[in-house]
């Protein structure tokens, strides 16, 4: 058997077990959900640290060179 194959077959056996087992579907689900959150969360506050930083990094600048 290929390797396409194979995945196939245990791609088909995850779906009829999670068929079996709402509650588990459920559960795989709301946690892709919810890294996809922290996911996007952390990312906006690092940019919004990043732009902090360089706002106050001017100001330092500004302030040495005033």
């Amino acid at each position: 058997m290929n390797a396409a194959h194979e995945a196939g077959e245990t791609a088909r056996t995850v779906v009829m077990a999670l068929k079996q087992t709402p509650a588990v579907l459920a559960l795989v689900l709301f946690n892709l959900f919810f890294m996809a959150v922290v996911v996007y969360v952390q990312h906006t506050n690092g940019e919004r640290w990043e732009h902090l930083i360089e706002m106050v990094l001017k100001q330092c600048q500004g302030a040495s060179n005033g």
